[in-house]
């Protein structure tokens, strides 16, 4: 006699059901990768110039070598507009978020998820191991993905 325990047949099914929905499963499949970035003593007014310009909500700063220094969001910058006279000539890095949390490429998407909900965040850049930026994922990323999910879900379960 045989026993496969449902852990195994979880694991075994696991694949196929990826490709029954066609979900991406980790960071590294719904990631941006080319990525427009601020340096820490580029100006507030940068940063405000660059969020008109693309319509992001957040900006990796990123030091020369490529580490990651901080991220700057647009409440970042509406913050600052708010409290500080000539906010626009200051450094992004005294209103940047610093260290943040970050992920690596093979982090789940529930893992990713999980982290910004926990820290009520939206958004995480994916680094390599050294601390090089590679990417990022927002809260816009994980939705479209679940919208996704949830459509191929949908049209499989009309079969």
């Amino acid at each position: 006699m045989i026993r496969i325990d449902n852990a195994a047949i979880r694991e075994a099914e696991a694949p196929h059901e990826r490709e029954l929905i066609g979900a991406p499963m980790s960071v590294s499949d719904i990631m941006t990768r080319t990525l427009i970035t601020l340096s820490p003593n580029q100006s507030m007014a940068d940063a405000a110039s660059l969020l008109n310009q693309y319509a992001f909500r957040h900006f990796l700063v990123v030091e020369a070598g490529g580490k990651l220094a901080g991220v700057i969001s647009d409440r970042d910058i509406l913050r600052a507009h708010a409290v500080k006279s000539g906010w626009h000539s200051h450094p992004v890095s005294e209103f940047m978020t610093a260290k943040p949390s970050t992920v690596t490429e093979d982090v789940s998407l529930s893992v990713a998820a999980d982290l910004m909900v926990a820290k009520r965040i939206n958004c995480l850049p994916v680094v390599d191991a050294c601390g090089l930026v590679s990417g990022i994922v927002t809260s816009t990323d994980l939705l479209k993905t679940y919208r996704q999910v949830q459509r191929s879900i949908e049209r499989n379960a009309h079969l």
